[in-house]
């Protein structure tokens, strides 16, 4: 990789690699990636996600409403177009899956291609192929490619192997942000709700051997076994009550109710746990990424991991459109300003020569901070700008605890002011 223009030249392999991920670990998470990286793979990029959802919602069409496909138990054989289309998805997706094991490496770039040779390089490379290739994801795209093989090989469209190809609606989930959410929240939770299960599955079946020791007598058809019974039990804890099974002597009504109210109170709790791993999560992600962008920026560099750590938890996110004011003369100075990404214009009269502007990774505001005064010029946004803010009361609170900090701000102030 190198870097020209401003931009990174990519290697076949990276640029692979983003396009199916989007991201790199090479890629600075303070600029956006098109200030980055070269349009051409942007676009790339964006032609294979538009092409790899067209390929799933058609292929998963054709599947469940036998477009083009004969029917489940139909000796016909598909139409020429769908054949042609299956055949495109299956090149596609063993591409796409060949590729995945070849890029692997560029998640973790520590790890030098022209170091293959060596026994320890090698076995870094292949354990994080081999983690694809065994992952959820890497088995959903093998079974897919398994199945539409099957099915063109076969000519059977009838039986199950040939229906595994619906997998494909879980690439979905690194398609469309948002979606990787919902899997690393259950999985953040799994032990909690795993305990919920398991409790749920206790009650099951000591209700429904209480049902089937009152209501045997009464309806020896109906409640013939403890495990026949755990039917009504399952049905009647989730409150779907199909009624097929019925309890009529009134202490099996009495049990019935208990299993309908502690049913309710058992598929409350996971909602509430649910809604919280949301919440912790995406405050972990936000506190992440504002932890990646402050030690990005010159200001922070060697900065010690508590001092940036208390810092992530005091910034705040701010986007200002073009042409607005951050800060205007003789406005009270209560926070300072980070650039993370655009550029600002200093405005002061008289005007000088050549206009005074600010640009990622630099900072302002702090004069005033420091010096208890009003701010000293207007400053305005030249495009659309993200800053991380630090409001005064928390610029006085980390001045305390870290005072290696401030003195990088006096510095850089007293040479603005010199």
């Amino acid at each position: 990789m190198t870097q020209s223009s401003g931009l990174l030249t990519l290697s076949i392999k990276q640029a692979l690699y983003y396009c199916l991920h989007r991201q790199l670990a090479l890629l600075s998470p303070v600029l956006s990636h098109d200030r980055q990286i070269s349009k051409q793979v942007i676009l790339a990029r964006g032609a294979i996600v538009w092409f790899m959802c067209i390929a799933i919602v058609l292929l998963v069409l054709m599947r469940i409403v036998d477009w083009g496909l004969p029917a489940p138990g139909s000796t016909d054989i598909p139409s020429p177009l769908a054949h042609f289309g299956l055949i495109l998805f299956l090149i596609f997706f063993v591409f796409e899956y060949v590729v995945r094991i070849w890029t692997a490496t560029e998640a973790h770039p520590d790890i030098q291609e022209d170091e293959a040779g060596e026994l320890e390089a090698d076995i870094a490379s292949n354990h994080y192929r081999f983690g694809y290739i065994f992952s959820f994801m890497g088995a959903v795209d093998l079974l897919v490619i398994a199945s539409l093989t099957y099915a063109l090989v076969s000519g059977d469209y009838s039986t199950w192997p040939s229906f595994v190809m619906v997998l494909a609606l879980f690439k979905f989930s690194r398609l469309i942000p948002g979606l990787d959410l919902v899997g690393t929240v259950i999985k953040n939770e799994s032990q909690t709700l795993s305990a919920l299960v398991l409790t749920l599955g206790i009650l099951v079946i000591v209700l429904s051997t209480a049902l089937y020791l009152i209501e045997n007598a009464a309806q020896p058809e109906m409640f013939k076994s403890v495990a026949n019974s755990m039917w009504w039990g399952i049905v009647t804890m989730t409150t779907t009550g199909y009624g097929d099974m019925a309890p009529v002597t009134w202490i099996g009504r009495v049990i019935g109710a208990c299993a309908m109210l502690v049913g309710i109170a058992m598929l409350a709790m996971p909602a509430g746990i649910l809604s919280n791993g949301f919440a912790e999560e995406i405050k972990r992600r936000e506190q992440l990424r504002a932890w990646q962008i402050i030690s990005n920026l010159e200001l922070f560099s060697g900065l010690e991991s508590g001092c940036i750590a208390d810092i992530a938890n005091c910034l705040k996110t701010q986007i200002i459109p073009a042409r607005s004011a951050v800060v205007k003369k003789n406005a009270e100075a209560d926070s300072m300003f980070f650039i993370v990404d655009g550029e600002v214009e200093v405005e002061i009269k008289p005007r000088p020569p050549r206009p005074i502007r600010l640009r990622t990774g630099e900072i302002f505001g702090e004069a005033g901070l420091l010096d208890n005064k009003r701010r000293n010029a207007t400053i305005r946004t030249v495009r659309t700008t993200r800053f991380l803010v630090l409001e005064l009361r928390d610029f006085h609170a980390i001045a305390n605890e870290h005072p290696e900090l401030m003195d990088r701000i006096k510095a850089i102030d007293e040479k603005r002011k010199t």
